[in-house]
């Protein structure tokens, strides 16, 4: 898979993340894979390297925010 990307972070970022464009490539395989891998390219001359691992199917979380509210180790009292 390669996409193609543009970055705005927001505001309260901007001081040290300006606005930027990148590439990305991840390798996926296998028909229910468990791992993946990818580079990163960006138009401020960063790169990097991306590993990616499933750690559960079995869950329903739309976004990290959800499935760690859900986590009774991250929840605050």
């Amino acid at each position: 898979m390669h996409f193609l990307y543009d970055n705005t972070p927001r505001v309260e970022h901007q001081h040290r993340s300006p606005r930027h464009e990148g590439a990305c490539r991840i390798a996926v395989t296998g028909r229910q894979p468990k791992a993946a891998t990818g580079h990163y390219y960006t138009s401020r001359f960063t790169a990097g390297d991306m590993d990616f691992t499933l750690l559960n199917r079995s869950t329903d979380y739309g976004t990290f925010a959800e499935a760690q509210a859900a986590d009774p180790a991250h929840t605050s009292n």
